[in-house]
């Protein structure tokens, strides 16, 4: 017998906050008289209006968040000096959590640069600097964090062990756009911070990332790798890629980063009612923010302990997608998991935390789909399949922090 189909999502995960399309017709229009689809005015102008808003020297857009990794990494290599073939891999190893999307340690493993996975806090679901410090070696050639789910991690203490060991600090903040520290957008103090635009996030392109950096070098060798490593002499300094936004995508991020502070007020206010109504709830966790720290809410995640909630985070998502209530599970399997990377994480210490993070966290629709009503029905579902779970027996480990 067949299995029945899956029940129709009537309550998507995400929706992209995209400008009017009214707003953006004319300047489709514009776009395409011009014949120039690629390296024309709106991509200066996006970058322009990136660099002030996030108080950086250089702002330069990619064709996404992980092409933008894989140069700056590109970048860093080869202003040290460690040029190598395609293909061959070196010594130096990047310390990275593996409670992260898998762009991380693919721009790493591409650059020959060996991913060394480390521990995030419970709480913060971020690495912290004492964990980074503790796993430095004389191999390591830079550091890798992110602003996970939106929640920025501490650059500044990041920072710091990153210059007392002569190495650089890059920054995933494919979920940074909308997050803040003390008042100020993230996007400096590291040796680069890489944002996305994918349509998840809440400054959309349609695809495309964009690099924010303070380094002159980096920024100049970013733009030569995202035309292939060619400066216009058709002799290429280096193996790059073709990494360049089109102008469509960078008139749509253009016009969207004007609508980017009301997109991130509308999550904030998502995220503080589902917080509010689920509270009461037992085995039910939030991701903590750090005093002067402002998600972007890019994804607001819970994490579901089943010996205290009575259900497994797997069994509360089936049940919800069974109201046609769509959720996703980051990061589920943890990055020294799986099949690409879990070579890298063969004879070192368990990651605990990750891997039950990995098992537990939950993440509820978000955006500017969501309302009112949507937010009481999916705390209402959750709820009832809490009184559900209650009426058997418990299941899996539960969550400690």
């Amino acid at each position: 017998m067949a299995a029945a189909p899956p029940p129709p999502v009537r309550v998507p995960f995400v929706r992209p906050a995209l400008p009017p399309y009214e707003r953006m017709q004319p300047i489709y229009q514009e776009i395409l008289g011009s014949g120039r689809l690629t390296k024309g005015p709106y991509l200066q102008r996006f970058e322009e209006a990136v660099a002030r808003r996030l108080g950086v020297r250089h702002a330069v857009a990619v064709s996404s968040c992980t092409t933008g990794l894989m140069l700056v990494y590109q970048a860093l290599e080869f202003s040290a000096g460690r040029q190598r073939a395609v293909g061959e891999e070196t010594v130096g190893e990047v310390i990275i959590p593996s409670f992260t999307f898998l762009a991380g340690p693919a721009a790493l493993v591409w650059n020959g640069l060996r991913p060394v996975f480390v521990e995030v806090d419970a709480a913060s679901t971020l690495v912290t600097p004492r964990m980074v410090a503790d796993a430095i070696t004389p191999r390591t050639v830079a550091i890798s964090a992110c602003h996970n789910f939106g929640n920025p991690c501490d650059v500044v203490g990041l920072r710091a062990i990153a210059d007392a060991h002569g190495i650089p600090l890059v920054i995933d903040a494919a979920h940074g756009f909308g997050a803040s520290q003390g008042g100020v957008p993230v996007g400096g103090g590291a040796a680069a911070q890489v944002f996305s635009l994918s349509p998840t996030k809440l400054l959309v392109a349609g695809e495309g990332g964009v690099v924010a950096t303070d380094s002159d070098a980096v920024a100049h060798l970013v733009r030569l790798g995202r035309e292939y490593g060619n400066d216009g002499s058709y002799d290429a300094l280096f193996a790059g890629v073709n990494g360049r936004m089109p102008e469509m995508c960078a008139a749509t991020a253009l016009v969207g980063l004007e609508l980017l502070d009301g997109v991130a007020a509308h999550r904030r206010w998502i995220a503080a009612e589902y917080a509010q109504r689920l509270s009461r709830l037992a085995g039910i966790g939030f991701v903590q923010q750090a005093p002067g720290a402002q998600s972007s809410h890019k994804d607001f995640s819970i994490t579901i302990d089943p010996l205290g909630f009575g259900l497994s985070r797997d069994r509360v998502g089936h049940m919800l997608a069974l109201r046609g209530i769509e959720t996703r599970a980051y990061y589920s399997p943890p990055c020294h998991r799986q099949k690409a990377f879990a070579r890298f994480h063969e004879g070192r210490p368990p990651l605990p935390v990750t891997d039950l993070l990995s098992d537990h966290s939950l993440s509820l629709p978000i955006g500017p789909q969501v309302d009112g009503a949507v937010i009481e029905e999916v705390c209402d579902a959750i709820i009832e399949s809490g009184r559900h779970g209650s009426r058997g027996p418990a299941e899996g480990r539960g969550l400690r922090g």
